[in-house]
């Protein structure tokens, strides 16, 4: 993502039609993070607004020397944690599993993939991400995806650092299972 210092600038003196297009550039970026973390495409750019609203408020405080899709991309992290803090007591540990079956594919072992195979695997892997039960995903995430240690996560959350393992452990016996059940 390149985004022009110019139309920092501008997003950040008040601009609107800046902080529009500065949205529209950083729309796939965030919405990456969000899909991640959120079931529904709903619940998804919900997020992703919210850390729109503090990116444009925070925009004086963006030094040239962060990238700025990191800078934005922690925005959106830290904004989806404390919504996550905000509504733990609701969030439900037990989640619905959906019937998650793939088209038969060959074995890898034999075919070249082409990118409609990888955007197969990818979306049916982020299917599997989402049966999940919630906070289960949400460590998973920032621990394998976001490269966050397990006392990063404890103090985020405001869980142990054992608890932080289980939860990564449970999610990797749970998605284990799951792509055995499939048959290549």
């Amino acid at each position: 993502m390149n985004v022009a210092p110019d139309l920092i600038n501008a997003a950040r003196n008040g601009d609107r039609k800046a902080q529009y297009l500065l949205y529209k550039q950083c729309f796939p970026v965030l919405m990456s993070v969000c899909t991640r973390y959120r079931c529904g495409e709903q619940d998804a750019v919900s997020a992703l607004n919210l850390a729109y609203l503090k990116i444009i408020q925070n925009l004086d405080k963006y030094s040239s020397e962060v990238v700025f899709e990191a800078w934005i991309r922690r925005i959106q992290i830290n904004v989806l944690i404390d919504e996550f803090r905000k509504n733990k007591k609701w969030v439900s540990q037990v989640s619905s599993a959906e019937d998650m079956s793939i088209p038969s594919i060959q074995k890898w072992t034999d075919v070249q993939l082409n990118e409609a195979d990888l955007q197969l695997e990818a979306s049916y892997l982020e299917r599997l991400l989402n049966r999940l039960p919630p906070v289960t995903c949400q460590v998973f995430n920032l621990f394998a995806l976001e490269g966050f240690s397990h006392s990063e996560i404890g103090k985020m959350l405001g869980i142990s650092d054992g608890t932080s393992k289980w939860h990564v452990n449970s999610a990797r016996a749970q998605l284990k299972a799951w792509l055995a059940e499939v048959k290549i």
